[in-house]
């Protein structure tokens, strides 16, 4: 087998989808750990063919450095290619997790881990089909036979990834309303710890939540059986978190009581995000910056208010692109987190509004794409509000979950939608200029009164 050359990484890394530092200058590479692999899932000898796992840390000028796992397939002439696109490395990492191997590594081991029953991904056969899905940017997903899809997670991190924790959570207490976590491949006893890739049931679905709001709220009224699954949506919502806030024998999962330091804290880091945003909206939306003390005030409600509610583990980056339609039911998944955030980051408790808050913000977000494609104007967003808001208190129901009193709960949840509008500002100057628009006028228009009441 030919060892690849860590001098071409750089280039290699400039043509791939997932990595996120295209296009900024690259000051070093480091392979922390590797594991190299033959067509059965087995340590791979010199002298046969086989795809080696890389960690790369990559190390930037002016940033912190990322992690990322990058599979490579290296020809004899030195040549690295993408390995990820060989059927072979998809069908060596399916058995590595159905078989549980446990694989050297160059300084620890990679091993496979099955979830639950192993009934699903031991039916499968020895040499299962692969299809890719080819809209994915940051990680790599595998499907096989129609029965099994398997995540690998470019930007790696130290720790267990949250979506690998939670999916174990949420199996084990009887969340139904997510696709089942299979198993998993984790690298430990080495320099790196990481959760690499999961495995999960593959559910046909009908769309995403994002295209099915689409389509429906086109028209020129919101249907009764439109706003009954927006409360649906809610109910499910709500039922994970009473899951999530559900035992408090786990020190990962116990909720705890929000304090006045949380309050102070999500306050002070909601403001640092408005100055960056601030910064960033300079030239694109130069009128916000009269807002600037206004919209500080509004954050800063938040640490004024008395402290009630618990903090959880939630989703985290919970929008419609991250629900699923199937057979007349609702599906939560993707668990992982923002990308952007660190693992432990994206571990720690927070208020399960902050959820709900990422999902208001994202039917607001649909209605106002709407309108701007030219759908008739009408008032879609208090209606789906009152029901999405019903639907999840129905179902929230944990003792101590939510806040007690109105005042928390409306601060609480506006200033929770505050930073989602902040992010959305962001992404679009970055990504998207024609959209600013929709987040500035949001945020142009943003009161007090906005917040609430929470229906009753």
């Amino acid at each position: 087998m030919t060892p690849f050359d860590p001098n071409a990484l750089p280039a290699f890394l400039q043509t791939r989808r997932w990595f996120g530092g295209k296009g900024l200058p690259i000051k070093a590479i480091q392979v922390l750990e590797q594991v190299v692999i033959n067509a059965r899932g087995d340590r791979a000898r010199d002298d046969e063919e086989g795809f080696t796992l890389a960690v790369l840390e990559v190390q930037y000028p002016l940033i912190h450095p990322e992690r990322y796992l990058a599979p490579l397939k290296v020809d004899p002439d030195g040549t690295i290619h993408e390995a990820m696109e060989d059927d072979a490395l998809g069908r060596a990492l399916f058995r590595i997790i159905r078989e549980e191997k446990r694989v050297p590594s160059a300084g620890g081991v990679m091993r496979g881990e099955i979830v639950g029953d192993p009934s699903v991904l031991r039916a499968l056969p020895v040499e299962p089909g692969v299809r890719r899905i080819s809209a994915e940017q940051s990680n790599t997903s595998l499907i096989y036979e129609d029965r099994v899809i398997l995540k690998l997670i470019r930007k790696i991190d130290i720790g267990n990834n949250p979506e690998w924790e939670m999916g174990q959570f949420l199996r084990r207490n009887g969340f139904r309303y997510t696709p089942p976590l299979l198993g998993g491949i984790v690298l430990e006893g080495g320099p790196v710890h990481s959760t690499v890739a999961v495995a999960h049931q593959f559910v046909p679905v009908e769309s995403d939540g994002w295209s099915w709001a689409l389509e429906e709220m086109r028209g020129a009224h919101l249907s009764p059986g439109f706003l009954a699954e927006v409360k649906k949506l809610g109910a499910r919502l709500g039922e994970l978190h009473r899951i999530l806030a559900s035992d408090p024998t786990d020190p990962l999962f116990a909720p705890e009581p929000i304090q006045t330091e949380d309050l102070q804290r999500w306050a002070a880091s909601i403001v640092g995000e408005l100055g960056v945003t601030m910064a960033a909206a300079a030239s694109s939306v130069p009128e916000l910056s009269r807002r600037h003390e206004e919209l500080i005030a509004h954050i800063q409600r938040l640490a004024t208010v008395k402290p009630s509610g618990s903090k959880i583990r939630i989703h985290g980056d919970l929008h419609l692109g991250q629900t699923l339609r199937t057979a007349g039911e609702w599906l939560i998944f993707d668990f992982e987190g923002e990308p952007a955030r660190t693992y432990a980051q994206r571990r720690e408790k927070h208020s399960p509004l902050r959820d709900l808050a990422g999902l208001l913000r994202s039917f607001a977000y649909a209605c106002a794409s709407l309108e701007l494609k030219g759908a008739p104007l009408i008032d879609r967003e208090t209606p789906i509000r009152k029901a999405l808001l019903q639907g999840y208190l129905s179902e929230a129901t944990a003792p101590g979950l939510l806040p007690e009193d109105d005042e928390t709960f409306d601060v609480l949840l506006g200033t929770m939608e505050l930073e989602k509008l902040l992010y959305e500002l962001r992404y679009e100057i970055h990504h998207r200029p024609e959209w600013v628009k929709i987040p500035a006028r949001t945020l142009m228009e943003l009161n007090a009164q906005k917040e609430g009441p929470r229906p009753a």
